[in-house]
């Protein structure tokens, strides 16, 4: 007989050390007692499944149907999963397959191209029991084929400006406005987006940025709209210099994203401004190579994780109730203070001129 313990099963200490929560929390979860708050019960479960800790299916604490057992399907451009922003939908999925451990439900992930979307969108719906359209903006005429079929999909990073649909995206307006009041902070008076306007999302972005710079008297606002055909980080290159040819005194820049503001600075370093001494920019999202960049990147912090709980919370809202309102969840952002933002010296190009 073997008496040796068996090593090889993971422990809940084992999980409360990864999670960095008490062990009696981790056995409160394990438990589904109620009373902890949902992103800690998220933390504690993702971390239970990736060590193999074998759990019992559980229900949200906000009630609702449980999951277990049903088919979720998750749709995404190709495109738009292997270009620039694919590392933005990373943890998304990566959250969205810890989620299908926890809550047992069989999770289907399907990169496609658009007019399959379109077909899957409004033909396949009665194959699966939840739908997730992940990065998409169905035109009206498909969210109306939509909404007139048995099965109505969740929109994760994306808005419905027809509020039919039921989605979640992080704060866009604020989360501009947030980059324009900081760089107003510091002083910038010239200032300029680089981005594209191609989503709703997109457009609620920069028109945060926007309203809120030219909100201050003795402001000048500069924009440059990128294709979406090209990289974003190569087009930035050339927004940069077509920027400063035609505004010299420009010393501010906010980018749409993350790779749009490595490939701002990095054509700043080129052109020899000192960054952010001559020219301050702030991207956004913080994605993982944000902090890779010297210096390091400032920017707009979006919870990722919690856009994909938030999106199967809200399915199993319309799984429990089929007839209710459409809900549109807006997620806070945080901003990362990098060093690629600074306190204005005198005019950019201008001031090194003098």
């Amino acid at each position: 007989m073997n008496d040796m313990p068996d090593i090889s099963r993971p422990r809940q200490s084992d999980i409360a050390q990864r999670a960095g929560v008490s062990i009696s929390t981790v056995s409160r979860v394990l438990a589904g007692e109620k009373g902890i708050s949902a992103s800690i019960q998220t933390k504690v479960l993702g971390v239970a499944a990736e060590l193999g800790y074998p759990l019992r299916p559980v229900t949200s604490q906000t009630g609702g149907v449980s999951l277990e057992g049903k088919k979720i399907l998750a749709l995404m451009s190709a495109e738009r999963a292997t270009g620039d922003i694919g590392a933005f939908y990373h943890d998304i999925f990566d959250m969205l397959r810890s989620l299908s451990q926890t809550e047992g439900f069989e999770l289907d992930i399907r990169l496609l191209h658009q007019k399959q979307i379109d077909d899957a969108l409004t033909q396949r719906v009665c194959e699966v029991d939840g739908l997730l359209a992940i990065g998409l903006d169905p035109e009206e005429e498909i969210i109306d084929r939509i909404t007139q079929g048995v099965l109505q999909p969740v929109l994760v990073n994306s808005a419905d400006p027809l509020m039919m649909l039921d989605c979640v995206s992080p704060s866009n307006f604020y989360g501009g406005a947030m980059a324009a009041r900081r760089l107003l902070e510091l002083g910038h008076r010239k200032v300029a987006y680089i981005g594209p306007q191609h989503r709703h999302t997109i457009r609620e972005r920069m028109r945060g940025f926007r309203q809120t710079i030219l909100e201050e008297e003795g402001t000048t606002y500069e924009e440059f709209l990128l294709s979406t055909v090209d990289s974003g980080f190569g087009q930035a290159g050339d927004a940069v210099r077509q920027l400063l040819a035609k505004n010299p005194d420009l010393t501010g820049i906010f980018c749409m994203n993350d790779a749009i503001a490595l490939g701002a600075l990095g054509a700043a370093q080129e052109l020899g401004l000192g960054v952010p001494d001559d020219l301050s920019i702030i991207g956004f999202d913080d994605l993982p190579f944000a902090e890779l960049s010297t210096p390091r990147l400032s920017t707009i912090r979006v919870d990722r994780r919690e856009i994909a709980r938030e999106a199967v919370e809200l399915m199993r809202r319309r799984l429990t109730e089929p007839s209710a309102n459409a809900r549109q969840v807006q997620l806070s952002v945080q901003l990362v203070e990098g060093q690629t933002a600074g306190q204005v010296k005198q005019t950019g190009k201008a001031a090194r001129d003098a």
